[in-house]
Formats: C-alpha cells, sequence, structure tokens
C-alpha cells in the first residue's frame, strides 16, 4: 500500500477533517509578506544589532517586509555547545546577549525597521531552557524531571537545554509574561515559536488571546507542520512536507510534477485559508546552493515565490552562499561570493513579481497537465478576470513539451527566471521547450 504523504515524511495530524473548518483570522499584512530569518551572529564581522541596522535599507531595496530574528537573550554557560553556545540554550529571557548589543540596540531595531515598513519577528524558545537557567534554583518545579529529581529532555542530543514543566501553573504565567513583555516592551510584531508543537496547545491558544489585547495584528508563526494549529493558535506553520518534496525531486526520486500534486493535496488536509511558510533553506537545513546547486535552485525558488503561501529566505541565500552556517561558532556570511549581484538580483525579481501580482498571494491555484511531468512543473494562478502561468524545467536536459491542459488566454507577458528578461508573446501553439532549470512566468495581458 502507497505512503500517504503524511506518513511518507513521518509527519503524524490529529484525524481531524480540517478542509470543513476555517483557520483562525490572521492579520491583513500576511498575505503580502516576505520573511528574512535573521542570525545576528553571522550577519556582520562584528555580529551585532548597530551593524544589521545599517543594513537595513538594504533588505528593503530587495523587496523583504518583515524579519524574524533567532534568538537574542542570554546563552546558558553550563553543558554549551561550542565556545559561544546555542542562541537556543536561554539562561535568562529578559536578558540581552552581550554580543548581540543592549536593550536600546533592540528597541532602536525595531524602531529603525517600522520606518521602513518592515515588520519584526522575534524568535521564542517555549520548549525549553539552558541547564542553567536563571530560575533552576528558585523553581526546580518548572523544569521537567525523572524519578530521581533529574532535569530531563525530549531529545537526548539536545544536551545544552533541559524541557520546561508545563503542568506547572506559575511556569505557564511566567512563560506567558515573557511573551508579552517583548511586544508591550519593544514592539515586535509577532514571534516565530521554536518546536512549538513540543509546547501544549492550550498554551499557545492563551497567549495569543493575551498577545492580542496589547496589538491586535500580532502574528504567530509555528515552527511545526499540524493543521490542529491553525484553529486557535498559529497564522502560519512550516510547510516542511513540500520541502523534503522538493529533495526527493532533485535526487529523481520523484516527478516534478509531483511537487504541485502534493501542493495541492496538502492544501485538502488543512483548514481553509491555513498559511503555509515555503522555504529552500532555514538555519537547520543546508544551503538551496549546496543541496540543489547553482543554477538548479533558481528552478526551485521561482516555484516557492509563485504558489500559495508565505516565502522565507534565511540571510546569505540572497547572494547564494553555500556555507552552512553553526549555532555554536562564528563564521559569517561571504557576502560577496562569485555570483552574488546576480543571485541578489534574482531574488528581488522574484519578490517584486509576487508583491506586484496579487495572482501570486490570493489566486487559485490549478494545475496544468504536461506531457513531461517527470521534468516540467506546470500550472496556473487565477484571479478574477487575470491569470498566470507558470512553467519550470525541474531537470539538467534541455526538455521539449506541450500543455495538455490549455489555458483560455493567448496574450501574455513573459518573465525568463534565468536571463530575468520580459517580453510579450502570443500563444497559439502549445508547445515549449525549456533549458535546463529553466523557466518562465507568464501573466495575462
Amino acid at each position: 500500500m502507497p505512503h500517504t504523504p503524511i506518513e511518507k515524511f513521518g509527519i503524524v495530524y490529529r484525524d481531524k477533517k480540517y478542509t470543513k473548518l476555517k483557520s483562525i483570522d490572521s492579520p491583513g499584512w500576511l498575505k503580502s509578506a516576505v520573511i528574512y530569518e535573521v542570525y545576528l551572529r553571522s550577519y556582520s564581522k562584528d555580529g551585532d544589532i548597530i551593524s544589521f541596522i545599517k543594513k537595513l535599507p538594504e533588505l528593503k531595496d530587495l523587496g523583504i517586509n518583515t524579519i524574524c530574528i533567532m534568538p537574542i537573550y542570554l546563552i546558558g554557560h553550563l553543558k554549551r555547545k561550542g565556545p559561544l553556545g546555542s542562541p537556543y540554550a536561554i539562561r535568562d529571557y529578559y536578558r540581552i546577549n552581550p554580543e548581540f548589543g543592549n536593550k536600546s540596540d533592540v528597541k532602536n531595531l525595531v524602531k529603525e525597521c517600522h520606518k521602513l515598513e518592515i515588520r519584526v519577528l522575534m524568535d521564542f524558545v517555549a520548549d525549553h531552557v539552558a541547564n542553567d537557567h536563571v530560575e533552576v534554583k528558585n523553581h526546580p518545579e518548572w523544569f521537567k524531571q525523572d524519578e530521581k529529581g533529574n532535569f530531563t529532555r525530549v531529545v537526548p542530543g539536545w544536551s545544552d537545554i533541559i524541557d520546561l514543566n508545563y503542568d506547572n501553573k506559575e511556569l505557564r504565567k511566567y512563560m506567558k509574561d515573557v511573551a508579552l513583555h517583548w511586544v508591550k516592551d519593544y514592539d515586535i510584531d509577532g514571534y516565530r515559536c521554536d518546536v512549538a508543537g513540543m509546547v501544549p496547545d492550550d498554551f499557545w491558544a492563551d497567549v495569543r488571546k493575551d498577545l492580542q489585547k496589547t496589538k491586535k495584528d500580532v502574528l504567530l508563526l509555528a515552527e511545526w507542520e499540524d493543521p490542529e494549529m491553525h484553529l486557535n493558535s498559529f497564522d502560519l506553520t512550516y510547510d516542511w512536507v513540500l520541502y523534503y518534496q522538493l529533495d526527493e525531486i532533485f535526487n529523481s526520486t520523484a516527478a516534478a510534477q509531483d511537487a504541485l500534486h502534493m501542493l495541492l493535496e496538502r492544501e485538502k488536509a488543512f483548514p481553509k485559508d491555513a498559511a503555509r511558510l515555503r522555504f529552500l533553506e532555514n538555519h537547520d537545513q543546508a544551503r538551496a546552493t549546496y543541496k540543489f546547486g547553482n543554477p538548479s535552485f533558481m528552478a526551485t525558488a521561482a516555484f516557492l515565490f509563485t504558489i500559495k503561501g508565505v516565502p522565507l529566505i534565511y540571510n546569505g541565500q540572497e547572494v547564494g552562499d553555500p556555507k552552512h552556517l553553526t549555532l555554536f561558532d562564528k563564521n559569517a556570511i561571504n557576502w560577496k561570493i562569485k555570483g552574488a549581484n546576480e543571485i541578489r538580483r534574482f531574488y528581488k525579481t522574484l519578490i517584486e513579481l509576487r508583491t506586484a501580482n496579487a495572482l501570486f498571494t490570493e489566486g487559485e491555484t490549478i494545475k496544468l497537465e504536461n506531457s513531461k511531468p517527470r521534468q516540467i512543473v506546470s500550472f496556473s494562478r487565477k484571479l478574477k478576470n487575470k491569470q498566470a502561468m507558470i512553467l519550470l524545467n525541474f531537470s539538467e536536459k534541455e526538455c521539449p513539451f506541450t500543455l495538455k491542459t490549455e489555458p483560455p488566454i493567448s496574450k501574455w507577458k513573459v518573465l525568463n527566471i534565468t536571463s530575468l528578461q520580459e517580453t510579450e508573446v502570443e500563444i497559439d501553439k502549445w508547445k515549449f521547450k525549456l533549458k535546463p532549470f529553466d523557466g518562465n512566468v507568464y501573466i495575462s495581458s
């Protein structure tokens, strides 16, 4: 019996007919969001907030309208990994890691972002803390323990942390107060919630309710994949299944058009209007240019920026840096890598295309059958009387093909994803040929 998409990638959902349910009401700005994940330690030579603030105009020019800052809290020392420690092993949620700056720097960062109409999300690590968290001695009952009273962790390899005990009401209040603190006192716009599924659902629902009293259009992003989360707590969840599907395609174990099939099938598994985070890389995964190759990553990037959902760019992705950034040490992004300007222009063009056309943020997705489904992804986006057609070659060979499903439009404006040249064409024969890892985005004239 073939695996379902859920079983295939080891992601288990609760048994419920989610398509008959509606997701929570999310802030209006989410539809057009393009999120940029920032790791301050590696972003610049100094690796601090002040240096990052100086680069905000460049992000604005790229088209970024939302940044997500990886944890900036004070890091623990006990059983620390590496010389600097993981930012996810937090000693004190109320203190800034001096490596990054101080409270004034954080407030200035948020202020400067808002001047540029860039929203700010912070990374909220609510599942665990450093072994030497400031409350360990005062409130040992706030932390999970075994029968002998030893602090424990669900993931054995995470030796630099211990898990929080959400059976304790005082702990819940403490963590909710942490979440409220950064929104109230620093005016941030929401949170990326680390390993959100390892924290009880009702905690997130309670936090959301109180956050919205402070800032109505606050956003919660779950680093998790579960339709249930969209019902009461989260606006946005990670789409891990699509990421793994793209990996299979580029390892030649799945057909290119399977990516679109997976996308449409997965929509049926989630509540109506549930927003999904689309990504080629993030701080836990290999770089896109390393994993998919250059220029082959361009076809997958074009796919993610033209489907429904919210795209994520991880710092350095926009210049094609292939080097993985360790969480436990400092290794700076190579901003001057060969081809950096061309790759940046590529992402800027995709962002401009997306933000200029509501087709890509609100339009219906329609599968277009083609004669070479193993190599070619073909689909359209439709909104009222406007239509887009996306044709992408996910293979390393030039590929001639025909569309079996023909859109009822003949005149198009066309963007080629590798040359970034725009032309106008009139199509009467639905026969095409694409170079390796190339593609075209057509928009009805």
